[in-house]
């Protein structure tokens, strides 16, 4: 299978908006049931330049997306990440290969030093998916979200940028 990352565009709301309500991939994520594809569109209209949103394409169609959030002011140097796959596609290296680009982006052309993300506890296939690309559990947010009618914890985890001044002064 041929995979192809690409940045966001607004004709790919629709299969955004699908991979997001699939019941395999609800539970794990932020958005509500009730999510309208006219409000995703418009998400996708406003994305400023500190949003970095790709999407991975195979058999034409979309299949995944992640992006990249760099924060503003004193924390300008870290940023945040988010990852949903097809619930067909899972297992298939898609999540890798979309993560890859964005720490390619991070590393390589924002100059980040830290990028940060949280994880459902109850989705530990996403964590074994972080953790194998170098991120590291920093801690928990008890009951933090709501999934199927009970609260969920999120796991926080970051990775820092090899080599550079953060990871230096943390002995990484």
């Amino acid at each position: 299978m041929d995979v192809q990352i690409r940045p966001v565009r607004l004709e790919d709301a629709a299969a955004l908006h699908r991979i997001q309500l699939q019941p395999e991939v609800l539970p794990y994520i932020m958005p509500l049931p009730s999510l309208r594809l006219s409000r995703l569109e418009e998400f996708l209209k406003g994305i400023g330049p500190d949003l970095h949103y790709f999407v991975a394409e195979a058999d034409g169609g979309v299949v995944g997306y992640a992006g990249l959030r760099r924060h503003e002011g004193r924390t300008a140097h870290t940023g945040h990440l988010f990852l949903a796959v097809d619930a067909a596609r899972h297992g298939q290296g898609i999540g890798t290969a979309l993560l890859r680009k964005l720490l390619d982006l991070s590393d390589n052309w924002l100059m980040l030093e830290r990028v940060e993300l949280t994880v459902f506890a109850t989705n530990p296939r996403a964590q074994r998916l972080y953790e194998s690309l170098g991120f590291q559990v920093e801690g928990r947010r008890r009951g933090s979200a709501v999934s199927e009618g009970r609260y969920v914890d999120e796991i926080l985890m970051a990775r820092l940028r090899p080599g550079e001044q953060i990871a230096a002064q943390h002995g990484v």
